[in-house]
């Protein structure tokens, strides 16, 4: 539903016309991130702590999976999508895993590598700098830095709530071995 105000549809310019929905300032500025001051979640998910999946996020913006173990997260007003920044070293990312939603992957720096299907090994994407790739819900997808310095890849996440991180049946034994430490 719409929230603008009198909206109309103008026959003679074949366009829509409103007034603004009322929203003060101090509610804006409650919805603006700095991403200097954005809390580190070095163990968000899982995976992170298995080989060639160490990486850090940042919270942006939203709730993703109901599996995130964040530090905290800037701005949670998000009605219907998530933001994260992911840092990984060379060599790093996340292990195939699918939401319930589309995700948006942006590379801001470096060079990544997003790969897809139950191994990974049906196809994959190299994004450098402000490319991107959406993939659909429903979809096991990773990620890897496959430059030659730590990079920053923008994850956006498409739900109101996503639920449950699916992950891929590969992972299930490094899983059970990271339980029973």
């Amino acid at each position: 539903m719409r929230k603008e105000l009198d909206i109309r549809f103008d026959e003679t310019t074949g366009a829509w016309f409103g007034r603004s929905m009322p929203v003060a300032r101090g509610e804006m500025e409650k919805r603006v991130w700095r991403f200097d001051d954005l809390t580190p979640s070095p163990r968000a998910f899982l995976d992170c702590a298995l080989p060639g999946h160490v990486r850090t996020l940042y919270s942006a913006l939203g709730h993703g999976s109901d599996e995130e173990q964040l530090e905290g997260t800037a701005v949670e007003q998000a009605e219907n999508y998530h933001i994260d920044f992911v840092k990984a070293a060379p060599g790093n990312g996340a292990a195939l895993h699918s939401h319930g939603s589309e995700e948006t992957f942006v590379a801001l720096t470096g060079k990544w590598e997003i790969f897809w299907g139950d191994e990974g090994k049906g196809g994959g994407a190299v994004l450098e700098p402000f490319d991107g790739i959406v993939v659909p819900g429903g979809v096991l997808r990773g990620f890897r830095n496959i430059g030659e310095e730590e990079a920053t890849l923008m994850a956006i996440l498409g739900a109101r709530n996503a639920g449950h991180c699916i992950w891929a049946e590969s992972l299930q034994p490094a899983f059970a071995e990271q339980a029973a430490e």
